[in-house]
């Protein structure tokens, strides 16, 4: 279950001292974010869609994957034919990079996705466990387990 959109933003405007915290939204949420220089966003939109409208966030990642589990051995036909734009290792090390590379004046990341349950819970999931970021794992529950595993081994 993703977190209520208010609860977020509040959040985003009183960040924790001294830690870090993120969020996974739906790209509708996201769009409707206030253009804080403390937050940095990646994006994940659907090979097949078009951007996100995130202008004026300085720190800003975007990807392009389909939400396939391809760890999945019963995969329907249509996540098959999707295979070809699931999530790579050279993805997660991208996101590797852009956290690590983050400034200490930014304590607050936002993944987005289409709808903000898969996609963008494993890479928040993945931020998580790795970075020690804040965030509330009961909104995670949906992550994408092929994202998750693959953000964990590319650390």
């Amino acid at each position: 279950m993703p977190q209520r959109f208010s609860e977020v933003v509040s959040l985003l405007y009183k960040p924790p001292t001294g830690r870090r915290q993120v969020f996974a939204l739906s790209r509708k949420q996201a769009e409707r974010l206030p253009r804080l220089q403390s937050i940095a966003i990646i994006s994940i939109t659907s090979p097949e869609r078009p951007l996100a409208s995130l202008e004026d966030f300085n720190h800003l990642l975007r990807l392009r994957f389909a939400d396939v589990d391809f760890l999945n051995p019963n995969l329907s036909k249509r996540a098959q034919s999707r295979l070809s734009d699931s999530f790579r290792a050279d993805q997660a090390r991208e996101i590797h990079a852009f956290i690590r590379g983050l400034p200490d004046n930014v304590p607050s990341v936002v993944v987005h996705c289409e709808g903000g349950f898969s996609r963008s819970c494993a890479v928040a999931l993945s931020i998580h466990r790795l970075y020690g970021y804040d965030t509330e794992v009961q909104h995670l529950t949906e992550a994408n387990p092929s994202i998750l595993k693959t953000m964990l081994a590319a650390s």
